[in-house]
């Protein structure tokens, strides 16, 4: 919940200017949930967990984000002030009050009481799921409180293997609490997280934001991949537990951080932590006799052995590191490397052994030889096969340096040795050339004669450089824990209070995952994590906790909070948080140091404050807490998580929980009880897979798995490209298998109007319309048995090669799949959802989705799944009784009352009674007569008229409407008006729109292109001159200025640009349609005046009522698909769940066509909660956004 909670109380921008009220922002709060609840549609469960007091180990980093919060808060305003901006006059919000304890979460709870208490009284779909709010006031996490209901669920005699879960949530920590459940049925939700700046959206409505849904069965099976190996016969002495591994791969991942601790030094996901991680685990396991993470229970000794390998990566750190000071260091100090840098960086060495210079003088005689021009230096120098590797490197190195050829031969016994040769004699060199060429061998001779010798055993020698390098090492090991602690590698008692302490959080963590808070007052007592190599000296950590207590919300927020945001905090503790007296005011730095510590980005940052001591705040608060009004203790209490159930047997007035805001709840039917968790008496945890789970292609429909395909896989650097460039990484490639038959046109045309999945491994239900191959199309048209083909012209074989080569280039480097060639694709179309016929009965419903794929490869199909799903199984016609029984409430579609709803009181020959409210009003037409108004006093001109009028080249007016794009140095500027988004398809609402003679332009439109014209008249003439012209640069566009003065009046031209654009654009398809603000208002006025002016309605019995006259608020979808809108338009709304009340008139004033549905911007003729404004249209709480099929288009 707190992710929803930020998101609708503070900007995304974080724009210093922003205000929202209140109110403001629990309507928006109940319009997330109420978004994400309609986009799941739950069940069972609806669980809404809120933070409460975190244990004491989630402080340490609570307390540093806030800190840095409102700092820089505090310079966002500094900054605007000074730059001249206009800041409001009431308080920002300070988002640090989303933390439990504080006013502002007191009295979102209350808001959220009443918001669900009128959900559940009125919207069927939350009338049969059990719904729980754990809000501030219950200790713990949010994520954590959800997964200790699900553990302890998990727990209970005859828990369902196959129950759904769908976790909402930003955290990346919450794959590995969805993981570790160990139910495969697992996904998270979140929203689309977009890079760089984000385009201006229309109305920013939830409806139109993107949400993606993480499904964990596929990174489960991405998992049992990466480590498949070890599933070979014999490659582990026990049990092979790919659960078990999941469990080890959750401990290792604490070692690049999470919420409770720091990240091992030198350990980046972004430098291949993980991938190492992996590889080492692979290469121990077989040795370790067993698994470390013991169902939540390190098995310290194995640790052991997986960290003393992952130290390998604090060798390399060091070694990068101590290469590029050295090298650095001798060229500043005139100095050499010692011999072995020497030889790593190609270099002569200053010092060499006693064995290596009799290898020199060896190598000098040939050389000699050679420069005496004696026949015999033909002949190749074959150096002893016994050489010692150190030795073999540096006659590779010496050869080099003298322009000798070496390569590795191999004698009669199989011995590998080096041979030393002569570069081939080119006749035509220069003699000149070749006394350059003496001159230089002997001045790398010489210096090597000049080298020291160490008389010592290359075993010596060896000895001596492991010595030097451990020496080295230690002394870089060192410098860390002096530049991070302020200690050294030689205070061996700090040294074990830090590993320990470490060891300490691993188990920690896991205890916290696996079986919950094992400790609340323990925390890790650094900023940093000690050097891997060092883990080990804490194995001997004592890791049995005290439970103790949470802290109560007071002293949490205390103990996370600056003084900055003292207002949160009651006004009893300010004086602590701010006078120099306090005893506790070292706590609240008002500077602190940001250390980035390997980091690449700013907000990784460690924040280096001072930890709590808790007996010292304790202490400091304690006399302070007598002080508390009765609000302000209540506030200090703990509560309990409540359970919010439909009882049609209840009927009570809910009292309003925002007075002037929201109205009473008149009809309560909702029921509040205190939730209590599944008792465990008696029970452990459970982890692991239960008994009936459904895995890979058995997994229940919705949940995709790479097992619906016969496949390999392997590791590769396959070039993978997700983010607009190839990655360098090691990439999890999948090769289908069997695709040489399944690509084939014969198999392909046994599937001709056949249901098949497509979009593997995400399966979609499709039916395949037409098949081709290079050189035919064929269909098999209805009531045909065989399939009737049509040959290909040129073109269609060009257009068939490259669908199939864009098609498998896809699969491949955005999916890193192989699907082998491509032979023939499918045409299908998607399973729109069921349709439901005048009989009653329900079919499925095929059709083309605009933007959605129509086109595959053969082999990608899958014929036949294991689980259907259940949302979209045919059903034959219920009687009518049965369908329609007594007191059944639905709406009349016959052409007496259209739209008016009905009660069925009988039935009679198989037929309906129906008792309906008629009104004599006529429907009314305001609407549309407004939209048509609108229409005619804001033309739109076509652009060839625009630019005739303004004496424009019309490629010139083109691109000014468009984008422009000019060449600044090395960084590309668009300076056009960005009314029109040709390839994108897109226009701006009220500026452009696109009809079958091109792009037309309205009034301000025109008038914006005037402006622009006025203000910037040489940019424009360069246009003008040069239309054709492309990726100028300045000069070029401003022949008359030099380059500085050229590149201001860009700068100019951006500013203006960007005061206009940021005021009013708002980008949309070409199809959607909207009415301006002005439009909308004048459609309200009219609705409020028929409303008032409506005749009392007036009871009538109808009998026999076909049932395809009427419509049940739950068949809408099916039944409403098909309708046409058009703005201005009257509909009523016919569902009984979602934002709006059953049977609220409104009037269309927006269309959007997405991949799958239509949208409707709607005005109702009365106010709600829930209801939104669009854009920044109106402040009403009467505007929607709402799918068409749950409306039912009025007819006039």
């Amino acid at each position: 919940m707190n992710g929803i909670i930020h998101n609708c109380t503070h900007d995304d921008s974080d724009s210093v200017t922003v205000r929202l009220t209140e109110d403001k922002m629990f309507i928006a709060i109940f319009n997330y949930i109420e978004n994400l609840f309609g986009k799941i549609k739950p069940k069972k469960l609806f669980f809404m967990a809120i933070d409460g007091v975190a244990p004491r180990a989630k402080m340490n980093q609570q307390r540093a984000r806030r800190f840095r919060t409102a700092l820089d808060a505090e310079k966002a305003r500094e900054k605007a002030i000074k730059e001249g901006l206009e800041m409001p006059k009431e308080d920002p919000f300070d988002s640090n009050c989303i933390t439990p304890g504080t006013e502002f979460m007191a009295k979102l709870t209350e808001q959220l009481k009443y918001f669900i208490s009128k959900k559940v009284s009125e919207d069927t779909d939350w009338q049969g799921v059990e719904v729980v709010l754990s809000g501030h006031d219950v200790p713990g996490e949010g994520e954590h409180k959800i997964m200790e209901y699900i553990r302890q669920a998990k727990a209970q005699p005859g828990y369902d293997p196959n129950v759904r879960h769908c976790l909402y949530g930003l955290d990346a920590d919450l794959i590995m609490l969805g993981l570790l459940s160990h139910d495969p049925h697992f996904c998270l939700l979140r929203e689309e997280v977009t890079f760089g700046r984000a385009q201006t959206k229309k109305h920013k409505e939830l409806e139109h934001q993107n949400f993606y849904l993480m499904h964990l069965c596929i990174v489960r099976e991405y998992l049992e991949l990466e480590f498949q190996e070890l599933q070979q016969p014999g490659a582990l002495e026990f049990a092979y537990d790919m659960e078990r591994i999941i469990d080890d791969f959750i401990l290792m991942a604490f070692f690049v951080g999470n919420d409770f601790l720091p990240n091992l030094p030198n350990l980046h996901i972004n430098e291949g932590a993980l991938a190492l991680m992996f590889q080492k685990y692979k290469e121990i396991l077989p040795t370790l006799g067993g698994y470390i993470n013991e169902h939540g229970v390190i098995n310290l000794s194995r640790l052991a052995v997986l960290l003393d390998n992952l130290s390998v990566v604090e060798e390399r750190s060091f070694e990068a590191e101590f290469q590029d000071k050295n090298w650095i260091a001798a060229k500043r100090n005139g100095q050499q490397e010692d011999d072995e840098q020497a030889l790593e960086l190609g270099r002569v060495p200053t010092r060499i052994t006693s064995d290596q210079k009799k290898i020199f003088e060896q190598v000098k005689q040939y050389c000699s030889l050679h420069t005496n021009n004696r026949p015999d230096t033909r002949q190749p120098l074959d150096l002893p096969h016994t050489l010692p590797a150190r030795d073999r490197k540096f006659v590779q190195q010496l050869a080099t340096n003298l322009s000798l050829q070496w390569s590795t031969k191999e004698d009669e016994d199989g011995n590998r040795f080096i041979q030393l040769t002569f570069p081939a004699v080119d006749n035509e060199t220069d003699s000149s050339e070749d006394d350059e060429a003496a001159v230089a061998t002997a001045r790398v001779l010489r210096r090597y004669q000049n080298a020291k010798v160490e008389h010592a055993t290359a075993e010596e020698a060896q000895l001596q450089m492991k010595q030097k390098y451990d020496q080295n090492f230690q002394a870089w090991k060192d410098k860390y824990y002096k530049s991070k602690f302020e200690w050294g590698l030689e205070n061996e008692e700090e040294m074990r209070k830090l590993t320990e302490n470490y060891v300490q959080g691993l188990q920690w963590v896991l205890f916290y995952y696996y079986r919950g808070v094992a400790s609340w007052p323990w925390f890790y007592q650094y900023h940093y994590s000690p050097m891997i190599s060092d883990v080990k000296k804490g194995l001997a950590a004592d890791i049995n906790f005290q439970l103790g207590q949470p802290f109560h919300p007071y002293e949490q927020l205390m103990g996370v909070l600056p003084d900055r945001s003292k207002k949160i905090v009651p006004v009893v503790y300010h004086e602590l948080m701010t006078s120099p007296d306090s005893p506790i005011i070292d706590f609240y730095p008002r500077e602190f140091q940001l250390d980035m510590n390997g980091k690449k980005m700013e907000w990784e940052a460690v924040v280096k404050i001072p930890f709590i001591n808790e007996k010292r705040l304790l202490a400091a608060m304690a006399p302070k807490n007598a002080l508390l009004s009765e609000d302000e203790k209540k506030r200090n209490d703990f509560g309990v998580s409540l359970k919010f159930t439909y009882s049609p047997d209840v009927d009570y007035i809910y009292p309003s929980s925002l007075i002037g805001i929201f109205s009473d709840l008149p009809h309560c039917h909702c029921v509040q009880n205190t939730f209590e968790l599944p008792t465990m008496d008696g029970l452990e945890p459970y982890v692991g897979l239960v008994d009936g789970v459904k895995l890979g292609e058995y997994a229940l429909a919705g949940f995709p798995s790479l097992k619906t395909l016969p496949f390999t896989a392997s590791l590769g650097f396959h070039g993978v490209n997700v983010f607009q460039q190839d990655s360098r990484n090691e990439s999890m490639v999948v090769a289908l298998s069997d695709t040489e038959r399944r690509t084939k046109v014969e198999y392909a045309k046994t599937l001709l109007n056949q249901r098949v999945f497509v979009g593997y491994p995400f399966l979609q239900e499709a039916k395949v319309v037409k098949v081709q191959d290079e050189l035919f199309d064929w269909v098999l048209p209805e009531g045909e048995t065989v399939p009737q083909s049509t040959e290909h012209g040129s073109s269609d074989i060009d257009r068939f090669h490259k669908k199939a080569d864009s098609l498998e280039n896809h699969y491949s480097k955005r999916l890193a799949m192989l699907c082998g060639d491509i032979e023939s694709l499918v045409h299908v179309e998607m399973l729109k959802g069921l349709k439901k016929l005048d009989d009653g009965s329900t079919v499925k419903e095929y059709a083309v989705m605009p933007g959605l794929e129509t086109i595959y490869a053969t082999q990608m199909l899958v014929q036949n799944v294991m689980s259907e799903d259940e949302r979209f199984i045919e059903t034959a016609a219920l009687p009518i009784e049965e369908e329609f029984p007594v007191d059944t409430r639905a709406f009349f579609l016959g052409d007496y009352a259209f739209g008016r709803p009905v009660c069925v009181v009988g039935h009679q020959n198989g037929k309906a009674k129906c008792l309906v409210a008629t009104s004599q009003a006529r429907q009314a037409d305001f609407g549309l007569r407004l939209a048509q108004q609108a229409e005619r006093l804001s033309p739109y001109t076509p652009s060839f008229v625009v630019a005739r009028d303004l004496r424009l080249n019309a490629l010139a007016l083109a691109k000014i409407t468009s984008s422009y794009t000019v060449k600044i140095d090395d960084a590309r500027v668009n300076l056009g008006l960005n009314l029109k988004f040709e390839a994108k398809k897109q226009k701006v609402l009220g500026y452009s729109r696109k009809s079958g003679s091109g792009w037309e332009f309205s009034r301000p439109a025109v008038a914006l292109i005037t402006n622009y014209m006025t203000k910037f008249p040489d940019f424009i003439a360069a246009i003008h001159s040069n239309p054709q012209g492309d990726m100028l640069v300045p000069t070029q566009l401003f022949p008359n200025l030099d380059e500085a003065q050229a590149k201001a009046r860009i700068k100019e031209i951006q500013t203006w640009l960007k005061e206009i654009q940021s005021a009013s654009f708002e980008r949309v398809p070409l199809e959607a349609e909207q009415l301006d603000s002005d439009v909308v208002r004048l459609i309200e006025q009219a609705a409020d005046q028929a409303s008032a002016s409506e005749p009392p309605t007036i009871n009538k019995t109808l009998n026999g009522i076909p049932r395809s006259a009427l419509l049940k608020p739950s068949d809408a979808q099916w039944r409403l698909q098909s309708q046409k809108f058009a703005i201005g338009e009257r509909i009523i709304y016919v569902a009984d769940s979602g934002k709006v009340p059953i049977a609220s008139k409104g009037t269309v004033v927006g269309l959007t066509q997405t991949t799958r549905e239509t949208w409707l911007d709607i005005v109702f003729d009365i106010s709600f909660m829930s209801g939104t404004s669009l854009g920044a249209m109106v402040c009403l709480v009467s505007m929607v956004t709402a799918i068409s099929n749950r409306q039912l288009r009025l007819l006039l």
